[in-house]
């Protein structure tokens, strides 16, 4: 977002801009049809409790990368100035350093998560007390220590937009960590077959951000400079805490209380709607908020007006998609992989229906751009709030799928404040609120019949 913002404001024409979007939304459908497509040849190769294995351990990575979020790259991005050696010097320093505490604590971590299974403070059978997962955890501090060697000339390629370079970058580094995960998942059926492909996916990333055209950086130091980022970023910290307990708190709760197995499940649900999810966010972040900004630069009464538009085709998307799974979720994991799997698709039914409450991301980023994000934050924090309280609650009074529901049911927590928004903002409350559930019924008869053919 921070990207698209700058640009935004400064002199890159429409036209370019539309362009570096457009690069950035085939980016994403790219990214997310190999991501698809990886799972569904090492479904064929690996059980659904490596999977889960596999999904506990990356929520435990990016809990802490989350933990630790400076800013370095949003301070280089942002920053006034052009960016000049010193300062990017400092600042992959400062990467470098938060690399080192990073794989420290990653592994202090794994060392915690062994102790407090063998002491019985995680309850048995549960993915995050299997004997596997603290030493994949492990594995994790040497991705944090990879990507601490990242080149600068990351963070200048989204400061210029240069958004068909990373896309290739992106691209080319899953691709070869995806053949490395599947020739060694075919080789030897392992939880480690994922998470080598984590890792070289990472070496390949860091080794061709040196290859970007840009002066070489070289790591130095500069007290002022690092005041600033520092500063900056701990204001990027507090946002990624709660971004993070808002969007992944649903698996840290779900990691102690079920199985791998049924973990793998969800990981499997998660995936298969984490194309409509990610493709929403590319849309929010590269082309709705800019679009907004500048139509509140025109005035307010334009801004309203392509907010209702946008609104209203989201939630025909939304609700659209959200019914088709809701009908159809059993069916569509059947076709896409074996037997063993099958509990996946009603969880997928359930997890479905949280996409409608993400229709308000829309109006996230109107809050964005008139300078509001305290809003986004209040939701954020109710969100997880609910998180916390609702999951223990319907697992202890229906097991998983009270738990899977109450996931779902969290996801509406920050409508109160969407609408609270647009009372005092004097937009229309409920024009246009016919329409998601409407095409929530559409979809989900669709998929019904769909499922009965």
């Amino acid at each position: 977002m921070s990207v698209v913002a700058t640009a935004a404001t400064g002199a890159a024409l429409p036209g370019g801009l539309l362009r570096v979007a457009g690069w950035l939304l085939a980016s994403n459908l790219s990214a997310q049809t190999l991501r698809l497509a990886s799972n569904l040849v090492l479904a064929r190769l690996l059980a659904p409790e490596m999977f889960g294995l596999m999904a506990a351990a990356l929520t435990v990575y990016f809990g802490l990368v989350m933990l630790s979020d400076l800013g370095v790259w949003q301070s280089v991005v942002q920053r006034n100035q052009a960016p000049d050696a010193r300062f990017l010097g400092t600042a992959m320093s400062i990467q470098m350093l938060r690399a080192l505490l990073l794989a420290a604590v990653v592994l202090s971590f794994a060392g915690a998560l062994a102790w407090g299974a063998a002491a019985g403070l995680i309850p048995p059978g549960a993915v995050f007390a299997d004997a596997r997962l603290p030493w994949m955890v492990a594995g994790f501090a040497l991705c944090a220590l990879i990507q601490g060697g990242e080149s600068m000339q990351l963070a200048m390629a989204q400061r210029e937009l240069r958004a068909g370079e990373l896309a290739r970058l992106e691209i080319t580094s899953q691709l070869v960590g995806t053949a490395v995960a599947i020739s060694l998942a075919f080789l030897r059926p392992s939880p480690w077959a994922l998470l080598a492909g984590a890792l070289v996916a990472a070496a390949v990333r860091t080794g061709l951000s040196h290859r970007l055209p840009g002066a070489r950086t070289r790591p130095c130091w500069n007290a002022a400079d690092a005041w600033d980022m520092v500063r900056f970023g701990r204001w990027i910290l507090l946002s990624s805490l709660i971004g993070f307990a808002a969007s992944q708190g649903e698996k840290l709760i779900l990691g102690s209380l079920l199985g791998a197995v049924e973990f793998g499940f969800v990981a499997i649900a998660s995936t298969l709607l984490g194309g409509a999810l990610s493709l929403l966010a590319a849309l929010n972040a590269h082309l709705l908020f800019p679009a907004f900004s500048a139509a509140l630069r025109r005035g307010g009464d334009d801004a309203r007006a392509l907010y209702g538009r946008t609104q209203r085709l989201a939630d025909l998307m939304l609700g659209a998609v959200a019914g088709l799974l809701w009908g159809g979720g059993p069916l569509l994991v059947g076709w896409l992989y074996d037997a063993r799997y099958a509990g996946a698709g009603w969880m997928l039914q359930v997890l479905a229906i949280g996409l409608v409450a993400t229709r308000f991301q829309v109006l996230e980023q109107m809050m964005f751009a008139q300078g509001k994000a305290a809003y986004v934050t209040s939701s954020n924090l109710l969100r997880a709030l609910l998180l916390a309280i609702l999951i223990p609650v319907g697992f202890r009074l229906y097991g998983t799928p009270g738990a899977l529901w109450a996931v779902a049911a969290s996801q509406f927590a920050g409508w109160p404040v969407a609408l609270l928004f647009k009372r005092r903002a004097g937009m229309p409350i409920l024009a246009g609120e016919w329409i998601w559930p409407l095409a929530l019924a559409a979809g989900a008869a669709l998929g019904s019949a769909l499922s009965r053919l």
